[in-house]
């Protein structure tokens, strides 16, 4: 009988430090190319190197554009257990009234399970990521290198 040893290389957060690390440009090539040969992998190496919290790092009006575009559901369970410092870009894209009333909505959700939050704020960054890739929402450079 013969043993073979496995060795953990990398994995898919090893892979994003290193596309990430590559600059938007660079990690648009490999991730298109990616994505060609294994749609999922590319998705996951995408998520790992811009999650929500990088998402808030863009501009006030993409974030804007966002907040108007995705789901408010969503949002809300996204923005669930964010930092105050995370959370407070994606608010400041709403209207004062708008803010209020999601603020109140969000404080009504109750208990969510860690997954669901998980799952909700991977769906608010690859919707920023595909209206980033039509033109009407721009990434954060700087949140490229990990």
């Amino acid at each position: 009988m013969r043993w073979r040893s496995a060795i953990k290389l990398g994995g898919i957060d090893t892979a994003a430090r290193i596309v990430g690390a590559m600059g938007v440009s660079g990690a648009d090539a490999v991730l298109d190319q990616l994505h060609q040969l294994n749609a999922d992998l590319a998705e996951q190496i995408s998520d790992q190197i811009m999650p929500i919290e990088k998402v808030a790092l863009a501009d006030a009006r993409s974030l804007q554009a966002l907040v108007r575009e995705v789901d408010s559901p969503v949002l809300m369970i996204a923005m669930t257990g964010l930092s105050k410092q995370h959370r407070d870009p994606f608010l400041n894209g709403m209207s004062s009234r708008a803010r209020a009333l999601f603020v109140e909505e969000m404080a009504e959700l109750g208990p969510i399970r860690r997954s669901d939050v998980e799952a909700a704020r991977t769906v608010v960054a690859r919707f920023a990521r595909l209206m980033a890739d039509q033109g009407r929402f721009a990434l954060p450079q700087a949140g490229y290198v990990s």
